[in-house]
């Protein structure tokens, strides 16, 4: 049987060599990696485009958009204003409606008279009871009423107050109606507890007609 020789290959490995071919080689990697991170972050911060690219334009569309604003809102109050002026206009309409209605209703009595409710409003700091109210013919035709209306403040046992500045007067001419105001200063030890309208009638025929208003239902306390 052949032998083989064996032949024994000694390599001789330069360390020092080597691992400065591997600290080369990872080097050369890393400043590979960091030209590609830089170059893709440059074009990248090209391609981007800047959150403010105006901000003095950014500030003028801001300010026209808040004036804008302010604008509609006025308008809307405006609007709102407009309609309830509407809504009591068609509210004053329609009393005027029953109001004449009312006046053109038939009654037999030619006579026949009546003071609507009156508006009265009472002002505690000056004591001074305001008074408007309307006296209306409650027949039909174009008969001529003249009389006197008197107001008088009730007490508490339901008898007038008689004192001369506590009473009001008017001189009624009318044919349709008439309109009534006035105001009553009341001294401080005087209480009511009720007003009385009081009419005498001198044509078309002699009358006397007396509508009285609870002070507490009827009479309204002014703020001022």
């Amino acid at each position: 049987m052949p032998t083989d020789n064996i032949k024994t290959v000694v390599t001789r490995v330069n360390v020092v060599q080597q691992r400065r071919l591997r600290i080369g080689l990872a080097v050369l990697v890393l400043v590979a990696g960091a030209g590609v991170y830089v170059l893709g972050y440059q074009h990248g911060f090209d391609d981007r485009v800047p959150l403010v690219l105006d901000e003095a334009g950014l500030k003028d569309t801001i300010s026209k958009l808040e004036t804008r604003r302010a604008v509609d809102s006025e308008a809307i109050n405006r609007l709102r204003a407009e309609l309830a002026g509407s809504e009591r206009q068609v509210d004053d309409l329609e009393k005027e409606l029953v109001f004449y209605r009312d006046i053109m209703g038939s009654s037999d009595d030619l006579s026949s008279v009546k003071v609507r409710q009156p508006e009265l409003i009472w002002h505690p700091e000056r004591r001074e009871l305001e008074y408007r109210a309307v006296i209306q013919r409650l027949a039909q035709g174009s008969q001529f009423y003249r009389g006197d209306l008197t107001i008088h403040l009730i007490d508490e046992a339901g008898s007038p107050i008689l004192l001369p500045e506590l009473t009001a007067s008017h001189d009624i001419a009318f044919k349709y109606f008439q309109r009534i105001s006035g105001t009553i200063r009341l001294p401080d030890s005087v209480i009511p507890v009720a007003v009385r309208f009081g009419i005498e009638l001198s044509a078309p025929r002699k009358r006397t007609h007396e509508q009285t208003f609870d002070w507490t239902t009827s009479v309204v306390y002014s703020a001022k």
